[in-house]
C-alpha cells in the first residue's frame, strides 16, 4: 500500500525483450522516467518556474538524469551521453521531449496509462480475475496489466502462479554471476569511451555502441533531410536506421571524398529523373551507383526530370554550418 500511494508503477518483462535493455543503464533510465513521471495532472515547480505537467510527464534536465545514473565509482553519466539515451527512446517512439534541454525539458512518456494501469484496475480483470488470484496468493492481485481481452483471461491466470515462483527463484540466485555482469558492463562503457576519445566529432552526432557505425551532427543533419526529399518521391518509406544512414554519409564524405552538398544535389537529381526516382532510396543506394548517376546526371538525359538550375540550399536548416 506504501508503494501505491507513493505513486507506484508495474514493470513489464516485455521490456527484457527490447534490444535496448541489455544495455543497464539504458534500462535504468528508463525505469527512472516511469517512476518520475506524474501519475495525475500538477503543477511541478522546477528550476525557478512553475511547469504544469499532464499525466505521464516529468520536468527535468539531461544532466539531472545522469545524476541517478552513477557507476560503481559513483561517477554520474554526463549530460551528453543522457542525450543520446533519450534520442535512442524518441526514435523507438517511446516518449517526446520539448523545452531546452539545460533550463528544463519535459518528457512525456508514449502510452504512459498503460505502464501505470493497475490489473485489477482494468474491466475485463474485475471480478473472476482478481477472486481467483486471491485465492490462489490468499491475497489480491496488484498485478502486472496482462495483455489481452477477456477470453484470455483463464490461460493467464494460469500462468500468474508459477510465474510468480519463478521470479522468486530468480531473486534467490541475485548474486550468481553479479560481478560478471558489472564487468561486461564496465567493458562496454570503456569501449565507448574509447571509441568517442578517438573520434571526438561522433559526441554531438549518432553512433552504436560499438562504435562500428557512426556519423557526426552534420551527417545525421544531412542524413534526414535526404529522408525528406525521398518522402516526396515515396511517401510510404519507412523511417530508416538513423545510425546506418548517417554512416554511409560519413563513408562517402570521408573515403570518397564528397561533400555535403555533392551528396545532396546527386540525390535531388537522381530523385528527378524517371528511372533512378524508384531505385535510390537511400544513401547506401546513391553511393553504390554514384558514379553511373554522375556520368548520366553530365549527359543530361532527355528522360530526366531535373531541373538545370542549380540548386539553392540557402533556405534549407540542413546546410547550416555544411557550406562555406
Amino acid at each position: 500500500m506504501e508503494n501505491q500511494k507513493t505513486g507506484f508503477i508495474p514493470l513489464y518483462r516485455s521490456v527484457l525483450k527490447q534490444p535496448w535493455s541489455k544495455d543497464v543503464f539504458l534500462r535504468t533510465l528508463w525505469d527512472n522516467l516511469l517512476l518520475n513521471a506524474a501519475r495525475q495532472p500538477y503543477t511541478a515547480s522546477f528550476k525557478g518556474r512553475q511547469w504544469p505537467l499532464q499525466t505521464g510527464q516529468l520536468v527535468t534536465t539531461s544532466a539531472d538524469l545522469g545524476l541517478n545514473l552513477c557507476d560503481r565509482n559513483g561517477q554520474p553519466t554526463s549530460r551528453h551521453t543522457v542525450d543520446r539515451m533519450l534520442d535512442i527512446f524518441e526514435r523507438e517512439g517511446m516518449i517526446s521531449r520539448a523545452g531546452e534541454r539545460r533550463k528544463g525539458t519535459v518528457i512525456t512518456i508514449t502510452n504512459y496509462a498503460a505502464y501505470a494501469q493497475k490489473m485489477d484496475d482494468l474491466p475485463a480483470n474485475k471480478g473472476a480475475l482478481n477472486g481467483e488470484h486471491k485465492a490462489a496468493h490468499n491475497k489480491p492481485s496488484n498485478g502486472a496489466g496482462l495483455e489481452g481481452d477477456a477470453a484470455h483471461n483463464h490461460e493467464q491466470i494460469a500462468a500468474l502462479k508459477p510465474a510468480h515462483h519463478e521470479q522468486q527463484g530468480n531473486n534467490n540466485n541475485k548474486n550468481i554471476k553479479r560481478s560478471s555482469l558489472r564487468n561486461s558492463g564496465e567493458s562496454r562503457n570503456d569501449a565507448t569511451e574509447k571509441f568517442l576519445s578517438r573520434y571526438p566529432e561522433a559526441t554531438d552526432g549518432i553512433y552504436t555502441p560499438s562504435g562500428k557505425s557512426w556519423g557526426t551532427a552534420d551527417d545525421l543533419k544531412a542524413a534526414r533531410w535526404i529522408y525528406q526529399k525521398l518522402l516526396v518521391v515515396n511517401a510510404s518509406l519507412s523511417e530508416p536506421k538513423w545510425v546506418e544512414w548517417a554512416n554511409t554519409v560519413r563513408l562517402m564524405r570521408t573515403v570518397d571524398r564528397r561533400t555535403h552538398r555533392e551528396i545532396c544535389e546527386l540525390l535531388v537529381w537522381a530523385s528527378e529523373d524517371d528511372f533512378w526516382d524508384s531505385n535510390i532510396l537511400s544513401p547506401s543506394g546513391l553511393r553504390k551507383h554514384w558514379d553511373t548517376l554522375s556520368t548520366q546526371r553530365a549527359r543530361k538525359p532527355k528522360n530526366s526530370r531535373a531541373s538545370a538550375a542549380p540548386l539553392n540550399f540557402d533556405n534549407t536548416d540542413w546546410a547550416e554550418g555544411l557550406l562555406p
